[in-house]
């Protein structure tokens, strides 16, 4: 947790990109839950679906586009825990789909006015 903390600090001191930081943050994550295989188990290993890397975050106010970003997904499972107006429910949610690596949607809300907001693992 440390060392999220301090590359975390680095992006808001403008030190290291978003991207630079999830390089890292996968390599770290890559290095404490791969199992050591070495020889012939590492090749007889199944080959992995490939994982989201990403979160794509959409916002729409009345039928315009207003954001539309693309976070890396080491930093938007932590981040979740800080969005405004987001219930815990949908934290949850976005912090599961972060642990499962899966693609797809994640969340879809609609407002009565016609805003929306959509997340989705890429």
């Amino acid at each position: 947790m440390a060392d999220i903390a301090k590359i975390l600090g680095l992006v808001a001191e403008g030190k290291l990109s978003a991207q630079e930081a999830d390089e890292i943050l996968s390599a770290l994550n890559a290095r404490d839950t791969e199992p050591a295989q070495t020889g012939a188990a590492a090749a007889a290993a199944p080959a992995e679906a490939k994982k989201s890397t990403h979160l794509r975050i959409e916002v729409t106010d009345g039928g315009k586009q207003v954001v539309n970003l693309r976070v890396p997904i080491n930093i938007a499972g932590w981040a979740s825990n800080f969005l405004p107006g987001l219930s815990d429910q949908d934290s949850d949610r976005i912090r599961g789909a972060v642990a499962s690596g899966a693609r797809g949607a994640i969340l879809d809300v609609t407002d009565s006015d016609g805003s929306r907001v959509t997340i989705t693992s890429e």
